[in-house]
């Protein structure tokens, strides 16, 4: 483990130590959790899996301006794996992902990186962008402002999102400093993805605002799951702040920083603190243990229809690239 993956993992350690302390007093609902309806809990599992699809969807549209096309099953699959390595460390999706790409695809490393990057401004602009519209209804109908900390901070993603998807880059072309190199390749394929195919970034961007709406969905199938009834406004409102909650997490899974965002937002909807950290947590565990079954029954199949040059399952590719190994 390198000193930066070392310092993330300490770090991530000490944020859940310091969530367990602080919510220790808001547990008392947890045992709401055994009793949760089936129903609500195969909607859970079923929208987290079309998630995912959405999600890998984004990445085939992206990798499909450098004419490194996928298929949908491989870019479902992809991010099956990717979220079950952020799962154990934060994050370590993404190179999983990469060194599968390189390897097997031979799809460049900046290629890739480009469409991270890509993507990670359109997820900030699709909950940023839903998460102002809802705040300022909430403000209208409450009579009541919200948290200074979200009045500046929603609309400051907005904007600091749609700065990064409209510059071009150009700058980088003059900076000769360190990695000017990597920087240039990384100028040279935002301006490829940007140019090549507008079309791809246009449909990458309307995913993930349905992807928004669908994870909202989920969440309300964990309210109804414990016999909550919540209005969907309030449900997308949580949720929103929840997503956010990912752009400064450094647990795995945003651990404890989604489940306290989704506690703020309860607070301003008159939802009860242990109820909705009750509903955080069963939602979480169904989608975890999702992501943990599926990845582990691909991992055994192999990927028995996808072979890199040498003939290895694809599933050997990646394996070594889980957490704790190489990524």
């Amino acid at each position: 483990m390198n000193r930066k993956r070392y310092w993330r993992f300490v770090l991530g350690l000490i944020a859940i130590a310091c969530f367990l302390y602080v919510g220790r007093n808001y547990l008392d609902q947890l045992h709401r959790i055994q009793e949760a309806h089936l129903a609500g809990i195969v909607g859970i599992v079923v929208v987290h899996l079309l998630t995912l699809w959405l999600q890998g969807l984004t990445l085939k549209w992206g990798l499909d301006s450098f004419e490194k096309t996928i298929s949908q099953k491989e870019s479902f699959v992809l991010f099956i794996i990717s979220s079950y390595a952020n799962l154990l460390l934060p994050r370590s999706g993404v190179g999983t992902t990469a060194v599968y790409l390189n390897r097997v695809r031979k799809s460049s490393m900046v290629d890739y990186s480009s469409v991270v990057v890509v993507n990670a401004a359109l997820f900030v602009l699709a909950c940023s962008a839903i998460g102002c519209l809802l705040f300022g209804f909430d403000w209208v109908a409450q009579q009541k402002m919200p948290p200074l900390w979200l009045v500046i901070g929603m609309p400051g993603m907005l904007l600091a999102s749609l700065l990064a998807l409209a510059i071009r880059w150009s700058f980088l072309e003059k900076y000769r400093g360190p990695g000017h190199s990597l920087a240039h390749r990384l100028n040279h394929a935002m301006t490829r993805l940007s140019a090549s195919n507008s079309n791809s970034i246009y449909r990458m961007g309307m995913a993930h605002f349905v992807l928004v709406f669908m994870r909202a969905l989920r969440l309300h199938f964990a309210f109804w799951a414990l016999g909550l009834e919540v209005s969907f406004f309030a449900v997308l409102l949580t949720s929103v702040l929840g997503d956010l909650a990912f752009v400064i997490a450094i647990t795995p899974g945003a651990l404890g920083f989604r489940e306290a965002a989704v506690a703020i937002a309860a607070t301003r909807l008159g939802i009860p603190v242990p109820l909705a950290l009750s509903v955080a947590i069963l939602d979480r565990l169904v989608f975890s243990m999702t992501v943990v079954v599926v990845a582990q029954i691909l991992i055994a199949l192999g990927f028995k229809k996808g072979h890199n040059e040498n003939g290895r399952p694809v599933s050997q590719t990646l394996e070594g690239q889980q957490p704790g190994g190489t990524s």
